[in-house]
C-alpha cells in the first residue's frame, strides 16, 4: 500500500536535484555550445583549430553518455517531487517529449560518425600526405566530420527547445486551462501544445549557451594543459625518446593556442550572461519570467572572474596548471550557484500550485540506500569512464 507524501526528505531531494543539475550542466554545455565550436574549427584551416576538433570529436561519445545519466538524477527527483506540475506540463506537450527519443538516437550516432570520420580522415593524411581528406564536388571540399557534426548539434539544439518547452510550462500554471481547450479531443489532451511564445525559454536557452561557451573554454585548457601527457611511455626507449621530440613539438603552441580560444569562449559565454541579466531586469521577457528564472549578478561576476583566472594561465603557459584549476574550481562555483538559483526559481514557480516544501514526508529507507549506494557506485564507473577517454586521446597515433 502506498502512504501519501513523499519518500525522502525536502532538503534531500533539494540537495541531489542540484547536484545531479550541475554535473548534467557540464556535459551538456559541451555538447550543446562545444559542439558547434568544434565544427567550425573543424572548417577552419589551422593545425591547431583541427587537432582541437579532433580531439573533442574523439571524446563526444562519452561526454554524450555522461551528460545522459547525470540527467536522469535530476529527472528522478524532478518526477518524485514536482510530479503534479511536471506531469501536467509533459502531457499537455506529450509528442514534443516522444520526439526527443528518434532526435537523440539520429544526433548519438551522428556524433559517432564524426568521430569515426575525423580517426579516417586523419589515417588517409598519414597515407596521401595531406592536411584533410574532404569528398570534392564542384570545386567544394566538405569535410564528413563537420558534415556529420553539424547533423549531431542541430538535434542536440532542438532537444533543447523541446525540453525546454516543457519543463518551462511546468511553472505557467495559468496557461494550463487554456492550453487544455485548445487542444484537447472530446475532453482528451492530444498532446501538441508548446509553450514556445513564452520568452522565459529562449532566455533559459541562451544562458544554457552562454554557460555551455564557458565550459566549453575551460575543458578546453583542462584538455590540453592536463589531461595530454608530454611523454608517451614505449617499451622501447628510442621509440619514447622520439615519441617525446614529436609531442613536444606542438604540444606547447597547441595549448598558447587553447588559451586563446577558451579566453574568447568565456568572454562571449560572459557577455550572454549579461545579455539575459539585462534583458531580465529590464523587463523585457514577460511578466512571469522573473518568477520562473531569476538571474542575479553575482553569476556574471564568477563567470568574469574565469575568464581573469584563464588570463592569468596564460601568461605562464607552461606552468598554468594551478592556474587553470582556479579556474575550474570558479566555473563550478558559477555553475552550483547557478543550480541553486534555478531551484530556487523553480520553487516559487510551481508554489501557488504545490507547495514542495511543506509536502507530508513519508521516508523510504530502503529506495534511499539503494539510491545512495547506485549513485556512488555510478560516479566509480563514471570516473573509470573519463579515465579511459583520457587514454584513449593520448595514444601516439592521435598525438602525433
Amino acid at each position: 500500500m502506498l502512504l501519501p507524501g513523499t519518500p525522502a526528505p525536502f532538503w534531500f531531494v533539494q540537495f541531489f536535484k542540484v547536484v545531479g543539475f550541475v554535473l548534467h550542466l557540464i556535459p551538456m554545455g559541451l555538447w550543446f555550445a562545444g559542439l558547434p565550436v568544434a565544427v567550425l574549427c573543424t572548417l577552419w584551416n589551422c593545425q591547431y583549430s583541427r587537432r582541437y576538433a579532433q580531439r573533442m570529436f574523439g571524446q563526444f561519445p562519452i561526454i554524450m553518455a555522461l551528460g545522459i545519466n547525470f540527467g536522469i538524477v535530476p529527472l528522478l527527483f524532478l518526477q518524485t517531487t514536482y510530479y503534479k506540475s511536471f506531469y501536467t506540463a509533459t502531457i499537455l506537450t506529450a509528442w514534443h517529449w516522444i520526439a526527443v527519443i528518434p532526435i537523440l538516437i539520429v544526433g548519438y550516432y551522428a556524433l559517432y560518425l564524426a568521430a569515426f570520420s575525423y580517426q579516417h580522415n586523419k589515417n588517409n593524411d598519414n597515407n596521401n600526405n595531406s592536411e584533410c581528406h574532404c569528398r570534392k564536388n564542384k570545386q567544394q571540399c566538405v569535410c564528413r566530420p563537420a558534415f556529420y557534426g553539424l547533423i549531431a548539434s542541430f538535434c542536440l539544439i532542438v532537444i533543447g527547445i523541446l525540453i525546454s518547452n516543457g519543463l518551462t510550462l511546468m511553472v505557467r500554471t495559468d496557461l494550463w486551462a487554456g492550453i487544455m481547450e485548445r487542444t484537447n479531443y472530446y475532453g482528451a489532451t492530444t498532446g501538441v501544445a508548446n509553450n514556445m511564445r513564452d520568452m522565459a525559454l529562449w532566455i533559459r536557452l541562451a544562458t544554457m549557451f552562454g554557460l555551455g561557451l564557458i565550459t566549453a573554454g575551460v575543458w578546453a585548457v583542462v584538455d590540453s594543459h592536463l589531461l595530454i601527457r608530454a611523454k608517451n611511455h614505449c617499451s622501447c626507449q628510442n621509440a619514447a625518446q622520439q615519441s617525446e621530440e614529436s609531442v613536444s613539438d606542438w604540444v606547447t603552441p597547441y595549448r598558447r593556442w587553447t588559451i586563446l580560444l577558451s579566453v574568447l569562449l568565456t568572454a562571449l559565454g560572459a557577455i550572454t550572461l549579461t545579455g539575459t541579466e539585462w534583458a531580465v531586469k529590464n523587463g523585457n521577457c514577460g511578466e512571469n519570467i522573473t518568477i520562473a528564472y531569476p538571474y542575479f549578478g553575482w553569476i556574471v561576476l564568477l563567470a568574469y572572474l574565469v575568464v581573469v583566472s584563464l588570463l592569468f594561465a596564460g601568461l605562464v603557459a607552461r606552468h598554468s596548471g594551478k592556474l587553470i584549476t582556479v579556474a575550474v574550481l570558479f566555473h563550478l562555483l558559477t555553475l552550483s550557484g547557478f543550480g541553486i538559483i534555478r531551484q530556487i526559481g523553480q520553487n516559487a514557480g510551481v508554489r501557488q500550485y504545490i507547495d514542495v516544501a511543506n509536502m507530508p514526508t513519508n521516508i523510504q529507507w530502503s529506495p534511499l540506500i539503494t539510491f545512495l549506494i547506485v549513485f556512488v557506485a555510478g560516479l566509480v564507473v563514471i570516473a573509470w569512464m573519463i579515465r579511459q577517454t583520457v587514454v584513449s586521446v593520448n595514444k601516439p597515433n592521435l598525438e602525433s
